[in-house]
């Protein structure tokens, strides 16, 4: 009888798969749109890199603002609920910044399209976080994670292939198109009650407070989480590369985060503190911005050196999610989730805001400039932590 219910608990649900299946659509939206948004910006000259990445950060702004009353939202609307709508909002803000270039609809379509987001991934994030999946969990967590990158980096080859990269109409009716088709998988998902209940409220802070050593790496990581979505393809185009060749940076950065999923979730199982994980992670990608400005000269080293950055970034974020699953109950989980994905946010607010002003003072280096400068301080941090005998 024993062996019959582990067998039954090492059992991955049909439901997570059909959730894992609508993320990874999800994502080739978002990997998409993290092209379009910032080169269609860029292309109405106009603009300065600090105006762009302010309008950018309204998405950053937007979670830091929702965060707090995701529980309620959810608890109001349910899970395929909240999914739903989120889907839809995407769409309804896209279509119309295809007609406009006016400051102030772009800021809040940015904004709503952030909130749509949020909802999906914290919906869907904390019902993989509180599924009782017994020894498949890292298993899920590789194919998630992995889904994720996966779906981030086809979203820009996907834009380069149907020629929507010239074409800005036909851009973000294929990013529209993408929302709508993470919604097929929901279908077999109506039905479906996740192993959780929403309606409370997120107890952020006293996650904040037992876990500071992983929401500093999370607010770190958040700089370059989303400081290199929204620039690198200005700064590949700044070196003089094409705007296909330059979208495809971002395409290796999302494919080597995919590529070390499942290497890392190995990996982390070898250390006895997973904190180790992060701290070579932040170290590999302090190496990557170090050499950024000298590999971007020749195209094949600049894709290669931004497929391993991917992989380091991603061994950040698997790292921190993993110890926060250690560290809190099931309970706890959609509070974990919460403060997790807002002190990034946080990170990437000021990080998509320095890296703008830093770029028009210091040309495009300075995205460099800051991103070196925030793994230098995440250092100086960790060593802080270690207590010499």
């Amino acid at each position: 009888m024993g062996t019959d219910v582990s067998k039954k608990r090492d059992v991955v649900p049909v439901s997570i798969w059909f959730v894992l299946i609508s993320i990874f659509l999800g994502k080739v939206c978002a990997g998409a749109a993290s092209i379009l948004f910032p080169v269609t910006l860029k292309s109405t000259g106009t603009l300065s890199n600090a105006l762009i990445g302010t309008i950018l950060s309204a998405e950053t702004v937007s979670i830091i603002i929702l965060s707090p009353l995701i529980g309620t939202i959810i608890g109001k609307l349910g899970v395929v609920g909240s999914v739903i709508t989120g889907s839809l909002g995407r769409i309804a803000v896209v279509i119309p910044l295809i007609y406009t270039n006016n400051l102030y609809a772009w800021i809040a379509g940015i904004f709503i399209y952030g909130i749509s987001s949020n909802l999906i991934g914290i919906a869907y994030q904390t019902w993989i976080g509180s599924e009782k999946l017994g020894t498949k969990r890292g298993l899920v967590m590789a194919w998630y994670l992995g889904g994720m990158s996966s779906g981030l980096a086809l979203g820009p080859i996907l834009l380069n292939l149907f020629g929507a990269s010239a074409e800005r109409a036909l851009g973000f009716f294929i990013v529209a198109g993408l929302s709508l088709s993470s919604l097929i998988p929901v279908i077999f998902l109506l039905k479906c009650k996740p192993p959780f209940k929403g309606g409370s409220k997120p107890r952020i802070f006293f996650i904040i407070r037992n876990g500071k050593k992983v929401m500093f790496g999370s607010f770190i990581g958040g700089i370059i989480l989303w400081g290199i979505p929204s620039f690198m393809t200005i700064y590949g185009m700044a070196a003089g590369m094409t705007q296909n060749e330059a979208a495809i940076l971002l395409t290796m950065f999302q494919f080597g985060g995919f590529i070390s999923g499942p290497l890392l979730s190995f990996i982390s199982d070898k250390f006895n503190d997973r904190h180790n994980i992060v701290i070579l992670s932040f170290f590999a990608s302090l190496l990557c911005s170090f050499f950024l400005p000298i590999a971007i000269k020749n195209l094949y080293f600049a894709y290669c050196l931004l497929f391993v950055w991917g992989g380091a970034v991603q061994g950040v974020y698997s790292g921190c999610m993993t110890l926060l699953g250690d560290m809190f109950r099931k309970e706890d989980q959609m509070s974990a989730s919460v403060a997790f994905t807002q002190v990034k946010a946080i990170g990437g607010l000021i990080g998509v805001t320095l890296i703008g002003l830093a770029m028009d003072w210091a040309s495009s280096e300075g995205m460099v400039y800051v991103i070196t400068l925030a793994s230098i301080i995440y250092f100086t941090f960790a060593l802080s932590q270690y207590k010499i005998d």
